[in-house]
């Protein structure tokens, strides 16, 4: 569905680095990573508001810069500020867009702002930050797309407002096969969803890994500098040195069996890799 080869973006004081990855027909992928460490730079690029300097996007293997406007309008996207005019009421913006998109399915948009308990006749400036964001998925999903981008979908709103928001992602994706590339700072949204997961540190993909055999895969064993020296150093991921000792993030299938360990999180993650060090 979604192909992201060699992407490069260089600023003043930053750069976006050989970034590739891919979003398969029936996934959800997760990109996760800290603030300024290339997400935005990503998903703006993906949707053609950043013009990268090296490398290409595909969409169904088609470059990104060659699609059409039928093609372009295969490709749906929710964001934290989508720019909708605030002086609209739903019933008005159900029609204003039904003339935009050349799929608009006025019905589904109907019943997704009735699903989601939207006001049809009050003006969108009116709403809550958390009715803006049902909003505008409930735009993303009227119309006939095969490709759903989410740059920080669920950011501030309250846990049934997120609930709500990752259902419908969840059942867009699972149908005929459509994609979503997600980007957010709340992790555990993304643990619930995600089939893959793509980590930015950097400017640079750190991994890109199927979800639930990373937080398989590895686990977090507190231990101190004296045993740490005895591990088998292959196994170890990062090492956090803390006051009270030694945090490690490690292979459970190379530690001792008997070594006590918490499973770990996209959170612990992300942590040991922008503050952890390696000892190999």
């Amino acid at each position: 569905m979604l192909s992201i080869r060699g992407l490069s973006k260089r600023y003043m004081n930053f750069s976006v680095e050989d970034v590739t990855f891919k979003v398969p027909d029936g996934t959800v992928v997760g990109l996760i990573g800290e603030n300024g460490a290339g997400k935005s730079t990503i998903i703006k690029s993906v949707l053609g508001a950043v013009h990268p300097d090296g490398g290409e996007i595909l969409v169904d293997g088609m470059p990104l810069d060659k699609l059409d406007r039928s093609g372009r309008q295969k490709i749906s996207f929710v964001l934290d500020d989508m720019g909708l005019p605030m002086e609209l009421t739903l019933s008005m913006l159900d029609k204003v867009l039904a003339n935009i998109f050349e799929k608009w399915d006025s019905a589904k948009f109907k019943a997704l702002v009735q699903k989601f308990g939207l006001p049809e006749k009050k003006m969108l400036k009116e709403f809550s930050k958390g009715m803006k964001m049902k909003a505008t998925i409930a735009v993303a999903l009227s119309y006939e797309s095969n490709l759903l981008i989410l740059d920080e979908p669920t950011s501030g709103l309250d846990p049934v407002v997120r609930d709500d928001i990752l259902e419908m992602i969840y059942d867009y994706n699972r149908q005929n096969g459509r994609a979503a590339l997600i980007s957010s700072h709340i992790t555990t949204d993304l643990e619930k969803i995600c089939d893959y997961i793509v980590y930015i540190h950097g400017g640079k993909v750190i991994f890109n890994e199927e979800k639930d055999e990373l937080l398989s895969r590895y686990a977090i064993y507190s231990t101190d500098e004296k045993q740490l020296a005895e591990l088998d150093k292959t196994a170890v991921v990062k090492v956090l040195h803390r006051d009270y000792g030694v945090d490690i993030l490690a292979s459970k299938e190379k530690m001792p069996r008997d070594f006590e360990y918490r499973p770990v999180s996209l959170d612990d993650i992300m942590l040991f890799y922008s503050k952890g060090e390696s000892i190999c």
